[in-house]
């Protein structure tokens, strides 16, 4: 399984904006082709700070989606309540 990790840093104020956006886009779109589910994490050190954590059947489908015209809008409404985005990792999940 392939996992896909991004870190974020949050506008003040636009928390419950960006997960209600993370929910709605699958609730509008319909899970996309090989995710299998997501998780979104708040850092207890840094308020504005969260990791979104995917996890993938395969890197293949997950690039698929990224290239979508829907997802690419998505990702432009999305970073109105992002500050800046940190880090993006691959991994491979193991256990």
């Amino acid at each position: 399984m392939y996992v896909h990790i991004v870190s974020f840093k949050i506008k003040e104020g636009e928390e419950q904006t960006f997960i209600e956006m993370q929910k709605f886009e699958e609730l509008v779109d319909g899970k996309p082709n090989g995710l299998d589910h997501f998780h979104i994490f708040k850092d207890r050190n840094n308020k504005n700070r969260f990791f979104l954590i995917e996890y993938w059947t395969d890197k293949e489908s997950k690039d698929a989606l990224e290239q979508s015209t829907d997802h690419q809008h998505f990702h432009a409404l999305r970073k109105l309540a992002i500050e800046q985005k940190y880090n993006s990792y691959e991994c491979d999940l193991i256990v």
